[in-house]
């Protein structure tokens, strides 16, 4: 038996019956979260907590972790970007050991910023040992992971063919099933770990109802959890993906769709009708031309959005800046009709607890993990962050609302402390359950290697650019 105590803290439980506590004690037993309270006397392991905020583990619900080796080379990319350069030139040439890196690395970066969990849409499985290699990467970082495994074909360029949605490259379709039931099967059948299994279908963009929908079963035969992009591209509604989901039965709560940014008002009552949850992912979705966040229709049809950061080829991993990006925006889109007739806003209409809640208990029950992370509630498992209050960038900082000072004012840079399963990854911030530079080294390793390889054909995105019928013809 272990037990910790975090002591002296500002705790922001984001669970509604306990609420915040200005100064308190969590008591963290077996890796559990067991007692949250003013005072906590016991025999255990002390964490001093003076002068800090206590929070649940960020739970980031959409990102692409195998990306981690190719930072920055989207920067200023769109989607079709994305497509010719991430999809077509880079993926197919990873190995298994730069799907390890990437994941490895990626996950560790998470962990230092805070985030404990995350939705790991892994699609870029070339062989079933890029696979095994990915899953291997996120369980030696000690990350909370919803594993989500990519169905999609990488060798064929199953976009060449996409103008109509019906995409033609099927791949070997059956053997892409049989790999997602033996990775089940090998890694997951545990339900006490850290890694939980999910399934990524094929979008509708570039494969063929028929597929999909074999996916969605399959995914349901291994009652592994549904991540799905919908609705992100803008092509005068040439796709309705929720539409077609409901009207092949495929519709559920056990499905997560990423994105929604160009849904209909019906799609979204659809939604609404099924319990389906729904990931934003920001600052993606406003650089690659997805639209614009549909935090206030998630809001609205959901049980809440989650917030995610999706491709880390393009953006950073700072999940607390990104809640306070979309909240600014979305502020800012709420009052603007009204500046057009010269009206002022009165009151404020988002508000920063609504900003926490993305980034925690709403992410957890994006994944499906609500009954385990996502809030300091006893019973869940402890996973903890403490964001340090100390320095001259937070002196001053309102005791009375630690969830403003939290979204408002701080950062990745403030993470001190973060506990996963009740173990400390990080302290004083630095990260100290793994060799740091052994993951810089091996993913740099895996960047020089991937960037030589797409170097001598072509570079990041080949001239003349590969043609995308979907965008030429019809965005």
């Amino acid at each position: 038996m272990t037990k910790t105590v975090i002591k002296h803290a500002t705790i922001a439980t984001m669970d509604p019956a306990i609420g915040e506590l200005p100064a308190g004690d969590i008591l963290i037993r077996d890796g559990r979260i067991e007692a949250v309270a003013p005072r906590i006397d016991t025999d255990a392991e002390v964490i001093d907590a003076t002068g800090m905020i206590a929070i649940p583990g960020l739970v980031d619900t959409h990102r692409h972790t195998w990306q981690t080796a190719l930072r920055g080379l989207l920067a200023d990319g769109v989607i079709p970007d994305y497509i010719r350069g991430v999809r077509l030139q880079m993926a197919p040439r990873y190995r298994p050991e730069d799907m390890y890196w990437g994941n490895y690395a990626g996950a560790l970066d998470a962990l230092n910023m805070g985030v404990t969990t995350i939705v790991d849409y892994c699609h870029n499985i070339v062989t079933p040992d890029h696979a095994h290699e990915a899953i291997r990467g996120l369980r030696d970082s000690g990350v909370r992971a919803l594993y989500g495994h990519g169905l999609s074909p990488i060798n064929e360029n199953t976009f060449a063919d996409s103008a109509s949605g019906q995409g033609q490259g099927a791949g070997a379709f059956q053997q892409r099933l049989a790999t997602a039931r033996a990775l089940r099967s090998e890694y997951f059948s545990s339900s006490d770990q850290r890694l939980t299994f999910g399934i990524c279908p094929q979008e509708l963009l570039i494969a063929p109802p028929e597929e999909v929908a074999a996916e969605f079963a399959t995914a349901r035969e291994l009652s592994a959890r549904l991540v799905f992009h919908a609705n992100q591209v803008c092509v005068r509604q040439l796709f309705q993906d929720v539409e077609l989901l409901h009207s092949r039965g495929l519709l559920g709560p056990d499905l997560l769709l990423v994105h929604c940014t160009f849904n209909t008002r019906h799609e979204w009552e659809l939604l609404r009708e099924h319990g389906v949850s729904v990931s934003v992912c920001p600052e993606t979705e406003m650089q690659m031309g997805m639209g614009f966040p549909a935090i206030r229709e998630a809001t609205e049809y959901t049980a809440g959005p989650g917030i995610a950061i999706d491709c880390v080829s393009g953006t950073g991993g700072d999940l607390i800046t990104e809640a306070r990006l979309v909240l600014q925006a979305l502020r800012w889109r709420t009052d603007e009709p009204g500046y057009n007739n010269w009206l002022a806003p009165q009151q404020i209409t988002w508000t920063t607890r609504e900003a926490l809640t993305w980034a925690t208990i709403n992410g957890a029950r994006c994944a499906g993990l609500d009954s385990v992370t996502g809030s300091l509630t006893p019973g869940k498992r402890a996973d903890v962050v403490l964001l340090d209050a100390r320095s001259i960038s937070m002196a001053g900082w309102n005791r009375l609302d630690p969830i403003g000072a939290v979204v408002a004012h701080m950062n990745a840079g403030n993470v001190h402390t973060v506990l996963v399963d009740g173990q400390v990854v990080k302290r004083d911030g630095a990260l100290v359950h793994v060799d740091t530079a052994a993951a810089i080294d091996g993913l740099e390793s895996s960047r020089g290697y991937l960037m030589a390889d797409a170097e001598s054909e072509g570079g990041f995105i080949p001239q003349p650019p590969v043609d995308i019928p979907l965008y030429r013809e019809h965005a």
